[in-house]
């Protein structure tokens, strides 16, 4: 079968409407059911909490959950430290600058003579390569999905942009001391760790922000808005949340002195200039913060953290991405009184979320599609990929749109259905099932033979679909399916199908 065919049978199916399928077993239930119809409910809960909480359901991960139960899981994996990962941390070893501080890696992968620009080619374009790598490798293998999930959630809400300047030696630090650590924590602790950042630091140019009139010898002298704007609209109270332009600059003035150290020095690391801030009280919503040096961010910090307009503003992103795009109102306000109550306690609001009625209702599955990243990652989870070095999975994340850590814009990657379905990325998402299919993943295994011996010699395109899906094909998938088996689809372009399909598409 040719690939103009393969993809004319693939667009005429992933280019209609995504319609969910089989909402049925989701409405299984109530007073009245049966003992086999609640199992069957009980199992698409199941289902629909592994496809949203991981990178993406297997028959394995369905197992675990059904054999503790959703809550004994769910538990579990809020708490990601106590999960212990010998065979992850195996992996990982592939990508020495993970373990490394900003001295290690400048010293070790210097930027070159002479060099302009950006450089991730070079050597320091290979620590944001293993960096990338990483945090695909720990999306298809790490036990610890959840904390994986929330980590690429919190690297969008605080975007920074890691081929540039400083941050290709800082994104290590980024990911590896300031994010990943501090996902299902506390949020006012992880605000407070990436406002001292030397990634963010540099990325929204606070490094440059001082008192006007203060010693530097920086080309840029003078107090800078950016961080102070990107704090409050993005990272905390929303572009609704109350502030006004006196607040943006009131609360740049607090953090100037906020800076770091220079490259020259052999390190780039956070550090407070006294001499660089701006003294002296400011007014912030209202309250006075007293002249008082760096303690000033931090208590614009904690009034930022603990307002009611940032509990909004962040469950209701976080209820988009793990519900539903356009989140319901009911499960927001819940989840913003249980951030309330908890001061900012982000495994409690994730509790919340994955406990709710709203993320197992009908309205609810096959509510989102997904991202680059969750895509390919789910796609080598499904077919049982063993990933050894994860450079070549994450070009073909970047190939769909959104590589990582090279979002420019401080709103980072956009991942709702209208921002990540096209019909041109339909096409790109085909090549990547393709690939995976194919076993042509570089730094990938997988076991291409297995598609055979599901569809019993491209026979049985039922028992290949649910292999993958974990759930029987839609109607419309399942026709396109048995077409290209009769016009002589082998088994590995009936696997590139299913992966490419709307089922597999969404989640």
């Amino acid at each position: 079968m040719s690939r103009r065919a393969t993809l004319a049978v693939l667009l005429a199916v992933a280019c209609g409407a995504l319609e969910p399928a089989q909402a049925s077993l989701l409405d299984a239930g109530g007073a009245t059911a049966t003992a086999a119809s609640r199992s069957a409910a009980e199992d698409a809960r199941i289902l629909q909490l592994a496809r949203r909480a991981t990178f993406g359901a297997t028959t394995e991960l369905v197992d675990e959950i059904r054999a503790v139960g959703r809550a004994g899981w769910l538990a579990t994996q809020l708490v990601p430290q106590s999960i212990d990962d010998p065979a992850l941390t195996a992996r990982l070893a592939a990508y020495p600058a993970l373990d490394m501080d900003s001295a290690t890696l400048l010293a070790s992968y210097p930027q070159p003579k002479n060099a302009m620009g950006m450089d991730v080619i070079g050597l320091p374009g290979r620590v944001l390569a293993e960096v990338s790598a990483d945090v695909v490798t720990r999306a298809v293998h790490a036990r610890a999905q959840l904390a994986e999930v929330m980590t690429d959630f919190w690297l969008s809400h605080f975007n920074v942009y890691g081929a540039e300047g400083p941050t290709r030696w800082t994104c290590v630090a980024w990911l590896r001391d300031t994010i990943r650590p501090r996902a299902l924590g506390r949020f006012r602790d992880l605000l407070g760790a990436t406002a001292s950042s030397p990634a963010m630091l540099y990325y929204l140019d606070n490094y440059l922000s001082t008192a006007p009139g203060a010693p530097t010898r920086r080309r840029s002298a003078g107090v800078n808005e950016n961080y102070a704007r990107e704090l409050m609209e993005l990272h905390t109270l929303g572009v609704t949340g109350g502030y006004t332009q006196q607040d943006v600059e009131q609360v740049a003035r607090v953090f100037t002195g906020w800076t770091i150290t220079p490259q020259r020095s052999g390190r780039i690391e956070f550090v407070y200039v006294p001499a660089l801030h701006d003294a002296g009280d400011k007014t912030v919503l209202g309250r006075r913060i007293a002249s008082g040096g760096r303690a000033e961010g931090e208590a614009v910090l904690d009034l930022l953290a603990r307002a009611p307009a940032t509990a909004e503003h962040v469950v209701r992103k976080l209820v988009s991405r793990f519900v539903a795009d356009v989140p319901p109102e009911s499960l927001v306000q819940r989840a913003k009184g249980v951030w309330l109550a908890s001061d900012g306690d982000l495994a409690a609001v994730m509790r919340t979320i994955l406990e709710s009625d709203e993320l197992f209702a009908p309205a609810s599955r096959a509510a989102k599609v997904k991202s680059p990243l969750e895509l390919v990652a789910s796609a080598l989870r499904a077919a049982g990929a063993d990933v050894r070095l994860g450079f070549g999975a994450a070009k073909l994340v970047a190939s769909l749109g959104q590589p990582i850590l090279r979002a420019e814009p401080p709103t980072g990657w956009a991942e709702t259905a209208d921002a990540v379905v096209t019909a041109g990325g339909m096409v790109t998402r085909f090549d990547v099932a393709t690939s995976v299919a194919r076993n042509r993943v570089g730094g990938a295994r997988i076991d291409t033979g297995r598609w055979a011996r599901l569809a019993g010699g491209a026979r049985d395109v039922d028992a290949l679909a649910a292999s993958l899906l974990l759930a029987p094909p839609g109607a419309d998938t399942r026709a396109a399916l048995v077409d290209a088996r009769d016009a002589g689809a082998a088994a590995d372009v009936l696997a590139a199908l299913v992966l490419s399909s709307p089922e597999f598409q969404q989640q």
